[in-house]
């Protein structure tokens, strides 16, 4: 079988969903880009114009409070009641509250280091001021340096990564400001256009390829079975409005081949019919004219001879009226026409008493009929008239056919839930396994003894096989393990009360 697989990695959506979130994306997509080239727009000209001066101005801003603090600590140690645990608990706290990577806080008393925060990069710096009087303060790169006095201690602040925003010359404001944040526009301008086309570009091709694409493949699906392959179907794997298309082709695809075999095969019964009616018809009426042609002849010269004749010819009239007859039965349900008359009745009725009934018609013409029947008592809905014509195939094609000295027939049947299974098993030899299945074909005959249509035209098994599927049923064949031909048959059982006595429906013949 051919297939088609549609497999995307995408997620599975509808293509009203694809359109509009696509129409969505057009709109946030442009906007959101053009936000973010702005920004950095916005960023590169902060950078250029203001970026290192207030970097430079926060990070002294920091260093700001942490000196104001160090004053403050300044005026507490002055004072005489100072004393170095103190100076050590007050430079811990500092350290937990002000400290930062970038300054040292060192305390003296004399020559002696009383404490120390923070690591002092330059000691050369720290320890020339150390060494001066009074206080003092130095600059030297970004090295900072100042020292304080608190009575009997000297304190020495020192920020290593210091940067002079007080004074500097050739400020950035000189440079062309206007001409630099206008190219900078300019570029914010076309780079909004160029995301808007690509981004409109990329989503209505990527919408455009989920429709175009099913479009293609049903395509090619009608050219497929244009061209005779019914056997064509379509693997669509997104849920979305081509789904039920691709179902309903699939359908159309499967129901047309379908529709192409059953005309195939009506029209191959349809030949085995004609050629079927034609022979059986054929083989009666040339014995029909060769004897009507010997009494025309004088061939049959004696009243015996002509009484020989007559009776031969009325016998193959026979033959022809019931070839029609049952032609005309099969016809009407062949085409559903066929008016059964479903009556409601019990096994018991319809079964037992039509095979004790039949089995004295057939026990005069050779042939034993034994049944097998269950105690229990179920109801059907059934022609019975029918029912008896099924049988009666059924026995004639054993009494026929059967190449043995004794002929009987077992029919036995049971009740299996809502079904009654039957069976009718002969004592012949069986047939090919491989024919069971043409059984119950038009015209079917096993072997070539089966071309008198006075021993069998081949309608019989057809006939019952319609009655039994008319009837709700089901008809098959099967060897018998002991050797022999088994029918079965299974009828539904229709549920309800059993009628008794008097009330029982009636089912004569």
């Amino acid at each position: 079988m051919i297939k088609i697989h549609l497999e995307r990695i995408q997620l599975t959506m509808t293509i009203k969903s694809r359109l509009f979130i696509s129409h969505l994306l057009m709109i946030v997509i442009p906007v959101l880009l053009s936000l973010l080239v702005a920004s950095f727009a916005f960023i590169l000209v902060w950078q250029y114009f203001w970026g290192v001066d207030e970097g430079a101005m926060n990070k002294n801003r920091e260093f700001r409070s942490q000196y104001a603090a160090v004053e403050s600590l300044v005026i507490k140690w002055s004072s005489d009641e100072a004393t170095d645990k103190g100076i050590i608990s007050d430079m811990q706290k500092f350290y937990e509250s002000y400290y930062s990577d970038n300054i040292a806080l060192t305390v003296y008393q004399g020559e002696n280091q009383i404490h120390s925060v923070g690591e002092i990069i330059d000691q050369k710096m720290t320890d020339t001021i150390h060494s001066e009087e009074g206080e003092h303060s130095y600059l030297k790169d970004q090295i900072f340096v100042t020292s304080f006095e608190a009575n009997r201690y000297k304190v020495i602040l020192v920020n290593n990564n210091y940067y002079n925003d007080l004074y500097y010359q050739d400020p950035l404001w000189d440079r062309d400001y206007q001409a630099v944040l206008s190219r900078i526009i300019l570029v914010m301008i076309i780079g909004t256009i160029a995301i808007i086309i690509l981004t409109n570009r990329y989503l209505t091709k990527t919408v455009t390829k989920s429709i175009v694409e099913p479009l293609e493949i049903l395509t090619d699906g009608f050219h497929k079975i244009q061209a005779g392959e019914l056997n064509y179907q379509i693997r669509y794997a997104e849920q979305d409005e081509f789904l039920p298309v691709v179902k309903d082709f699939n359908g159309m695809a499967y129901q047309l081949k379908t529709t192409v075999e059953t005309q195939t095969k009506l029209e191959t019964n349809r030949r085995e019919l004609v050629a079927g009616i034609s022979h059986d018809l054929r083989t009666p009426l040339t014995s029909i004219k060769a004897y009507l042609e010997g009494l025309e002849k004088g061939v049959a010269s004696t009243p015996q001879m002509r009484e020989k004749y007559f009776t031969i010819i009325k016998n193959k009239i026979d033959d022809l009226d019931q070839i029609i007859a049952q032609l005309f039965l099969f016809s009407k349900l062949d085409t559903g026409e066929f008016p059964f008359n479903l009556i409601e009745t019990t096994n018991k009725k319809l079964i037992d008493e039509t095979i004790h009934f039949m089995q004295h018609e057939y026990e005069e013409k050779g042939m034993v009929v034994y049944l097998d029947a269950p105690d229990e008592e179920v109801l059907l809905e059934i022609d019975p008239v029918q029912f008896r014509t099924v049988l009666t195939n059924l026995f004639e094609n054993a009494r026929k056919y059967v190449d043995k000295e004794e002929v009987y027939v077992t029919l036995t049947y049971r009740i299996e839930g809502d079904q009654l299974l039957l069976s009718i098993t002969d004592n012949g030899s069986g047939i090919a396994t491989k024919k069971l299945d043409t059984l119950f074909e038009l015209f079917y005959r096993d072997d070539k003894s089966r071309t008198n249509p006075s021993q069998g035209n081949g309608l019989g098994l057809a006939i019952s096989k319609k009655i039994i599927e008319g009837m709700n049923g089901k008809i098959q064949a099967r060897n018998h393990s002991f050797g022999g031909l088994t029918i079965l048959i299974t009828l539904p059982v229709k549920k309800g009360e059993i009628p008794v006595g008097d009330e029982q429906t009636s089912t004569d013949y």
